[in-house]
C-alpha cells in the first residue's frame, strides 16, 4: 500500500503537467541563451530537516549580458514516521533578488523579495523514479530603477507544479534526469491567464563524499501578455512571445553533522 499511495501522489501531481505539453505557445519573436551558475551550502541538524543558503547569478543575451544574482535561504522537512511520510517533504525558502536591466532608455539596478512555500513526493519503482513538486511564491519589489514607490508595484504571486522522471542505470554514475514544469500566475478575475512552460533534460554525479554537480539544459516558452486596457510598458508585461535557452550548473555541499553516541 505504501508504494501505491505513492504512486497515486505522484502521478496526481506529475501526469497534469505532462499531459499538456501539447498546448505550448507558438513560434516565439525572440530567442536567448542563458547561464544560471548555483553554489548551495546545506546542512541536516536533525533526521529530517535540512537548512541550506544558496547563491545564483545568471548571465543572459546569449552569455553577453549580467542578469541577476540571489541570495536565498531555505529549510525543508521530510518526517521520517514511515515509508509513505519519508517520501515527502514540506519547505519553505526567502529569497533576495537584484536585477540589472540594461535594455531600453531606463536601465538601472531593480531588487526584489520573494518567498515560497511547497510540498514535494517521490516514489521509486526498481530504479525509475517520479518526483511531483507543487509551489506557491510571492515576489514583492524592493527597490525599482525608476525611484517609483516599490510598495506601487502588485505583487507577483505564481504556483508552479513541477514532475521528474529519472533512472538509475546500473554501473554508470551519470543518470538522466528530465523535468517539465508549468506556472500559473494569479491575475486579476478580469485579466487573461498568464503561463509559462520550463523544461529540463541532464544529470547530476558526485565528486566527493559530501558533494554533488548539477548540469542540465534548460528551455523556457513564454507567450505574448499583455492584458486589454492597461499599458504595456510595464516589464512583468511580456510584448514578444519568448523563448530562452539556459545551460545550467550547480554545486552542493553537505556540512558534515556531529551525531551523539547513544
Amino acid at each position: 500500500m505504501t508504494r501505491i499511495g505513492l504512486l497515486a501522489v505522484g502521478l496526481a501531481l506529475t501526469m497534469p503537467v505532462l499531459s499538456q505539453v501539447v498546448v505550448l505557445p507558438g513560434p516565439p519573436d525572440t530567442t536567448d541563451f542563458q547561464g544560471w551558475f548555483s553554489a548551495t551550502l546545506d546542512w541536516k541538524p536533525v533526521d529530517g530537516l535540512k537548512v541550506e543558503l544558496q547563491e545564483q547569478w545568471r548571465i543572459k543575451h546569449d552569455w553577453g549580458a549580467y542578469d541577476r544574482q540571489i541570495h536565498q535561504l531555505g529549510v525543508s522537512w521530510s518526517p521520517e514516521w514511515n515509508g509513505f511520510s519519508d517520501a515527502q517533504h514540506i519547505g519553505a525558502a526567502a529569497r533576495v533578488m537584484t536585477r540589472l536591466d540594461n535594455t531600453g532608455e531606463n536601465q538601472g539596478i531593480e531588487r526584489f523579495f520573494r518567498w515560497h512555500v511547497e510540498h514535494g513526493a517521490e516514489v521509486e519503482f526498481d530504479r525509475l523514479a517520479i518526483e511531483s513538486r507543487v509551489r506557491y511564491q510571492n515576489r514583492t519589489a524592493l527597490w525599482l530603477k525608476d525611484g517609483d514607490d516599490p510598495s506601487e508595484l502588485m505583487a507577483k504571486e505564481v504556483w508552479r507544479l513541477k514532475g521528474t522522471l529519472s533512472y538509475n542505470f546500473k554501473n554508470w554514475k551519470l543518470d538522466p534526469k528530465i523535468t517539465v514544469e508549468r506556472f500559473f500566475r494569479v491575475v486579476p478575475d478580469e485579466w487573461p491567464t498568464d503561463g509559462a512552460w520550463r523544461a529540463r533534460i541532464g544529470t547530476d554525479f558526485k565528486p566527493g563524499k559530501r558533494q554533488r554537480i548539477k548540469v542540465m539544459l534548460q528551455r523556457e516558452w513564454k507567450g505574448k501578455y499583455t492584458p486589454t486596457g492597461l499599458t504595456t510598458s510595464l516589464d512583468d508585461f511580456r510584448l514578444f512571445g519568448d523563448n530562452e535557452w539556459a545551460f545550467l550548473i550547480g554545486y552542493r555541499y553537505r556540512m558534515k553533522t556531529q551525531r551523539k553516541e547513544d
